[in-house]
């Protein structure tokens, strides 16, 4: 797969039935699914990979991991990201199920923003992201990048 650059911050609405409408620019490129995955210990945001994206982050930063013994940081840390993660199928109008535990937990409501990070899409709740945002903001200082 050609590499993805995905910018771009949007605010989008959870329907009833837990579900998001991936921003339009970006359905054909997710037509083949999504993988969703929440990282243990990262912030509390929900990630959206295209699959084969997935893939190289798992080959380039999980596969090299030492999972040889079932009790290593290493395996709990494979085991956890494994736990919360789902491949779901976008539906004829570009909307994805998110799970109901990971909006429990994200405490997702009626609104949420949706954030490009280079290969993969963050959805966020919007208070919590700017709070983040605000955080880090303020420790760069003056600093443009």
């Amino acid at each position: 797969m050609k590499q993805t650059f995905l910018p771009g911050d949007f605010d989008h609405s959870l329907d009833s039935k837990g579900r998001v409408t991936l921003p339009a620019r970006y359905r054909s490129h997710f037509e083949d699914g999504v993988v969703l995955v929440r990282m243990p210990g990262q912030n509390p945001c929900l990630r959206v990979y295209h699959p084969d994206a997935w893939i190289e982050y798992d080959e380039r930063y999980l596969s090299p991991l030492d999972l040889s013994d079932d009790n290593s940081d290493d395996s709990w840390k494979v085991r956890e990201i494994y736990q919360n993660m789902d491949r779901v199928e976008p539906d004829s109008s570009g909307r994805v199920l998110l799970p109901a535990q990971q909006i429990k937990e994200l405490g997702f409501l009626n609104k949420v923003k949706i954030v490009g990070n280079r290969t993969y899409l963050e959805i966020w709740d919007p208070s919590v992201y700017q709070d983040y945002a605000e955080a880090a903001k303020q420790r760069r200082g003056n600093s443009n990048v």
